[in-house]
């Protein structure tokens, strides 16, 4: 298919997106024809609207080249009165004006996909400064158990064969809370969780869930530990998602006063 004239204003039209129908299709197949001319003019517009701030061109489209991008970015019949596009290029300052209708309009695409990029960064962002800031009194809280002098300190040791983890429990004697630590617990399977009992005369009471992180390292605050005893012992175990008014499963955890 030989080179046409009409085929340079489609080419602008083809780089932003903005061919439909029976112009797309022709346009395709003359480019995939291997025309040299229009491929150096796609290429050409490609880097205008992929570099825009090192690409801007002062002179304007032509201008039939410029109402078919403007016909074919009409907004119609809106909820709110009839206005459209046009009435927004109308409207922008000069300086934009003089900068080219297709050019203008790749800015403030770019624009908008900036603005977008940038808020979903500050969304992540957000998130790591709220984990941050989570995991800060986290460990204020746990500084503040191993500083304090009236705190009892319990070592929790593996009841299972071949497993590294450990726990300690800190128990402030003043305020009756407490904070559990554990390290390197295996992931419990789905629909399972652990589960801390504080026992006394072999009557095991329950201290709270808790789930682990991909480490296998938990930290687990307790509102009320049970009334100090001259012997007492805790065991965490693995209980269905929950937790259970009693023990029911194997024991991965224990140690005593």
């Amino acid at each position: 298919m030989a080179h046409k004239a009409e085929y340079e204003d489609q080419i602008a039209l083809y780089s932003l997106g903005l061919l439909e129908g029976g112009e797309l299709i022709e346009i395709e197949r003359h480019l995939a024809e291997g025309c040299e001319i229009c491929e150096s003019m796609l290429k050409d517009s490609d880097t205008v609207f992929t570099n825009l701030p090192l690409c801007l061109d002062d002179a304007p489209l032509p201008k039939d080249l410029e109402k078919k991008i403007l016909d074919r970015l009409e907004v119609r019949e809106p909820a709110r009165g009839r206005s459209s596009i046009f009435d927004f290029w109308r409207n922008l300052s000069p300086v934009w004006l003089n900068l080219g209708t297709a050019v203008s309009l790749a800015i403030i695409i770019f624009l908008v996909v900036t603005n977008i990029s940038l808020r979903d960064d500050l969304k992540i962002r957000e998130k790591s400064l709220t984990d941050l800031q989570a995991k800060l009194v986290k460990e204020e809280k746990m500084l503040a158990f191993v500083m304090n002098p009236d705190v009892n300190e319990v070592e929790l040791g593996s009841k299972m064969p071949d497993m590294e983890a450990a726990g300690k429990l800190l128990w402030d004697k003043e305020t009756n809370k407490g904070l559990f630590l554990v390290s390197s617990i295996p992931l419990p399977e789905q629909g399972k969780t652990y589960q801390l009992w504080a026992i006394e005369g072999g009557k095991p009471v329950s201290m709270g869930v808790f789930d682990v992180d991909k480490e296998g390292n938990s930290m687990m605050e307790i509102e009320l530990m049970p009334g100090p005893a001259e012997s007492m012992q805790f065991a965490v175990t693995l209980e269905p998602a929950g937790g259970m008014p009693q023990p029911t499963g194997d024991m991965y955890l224990y140690g005593s006063l």
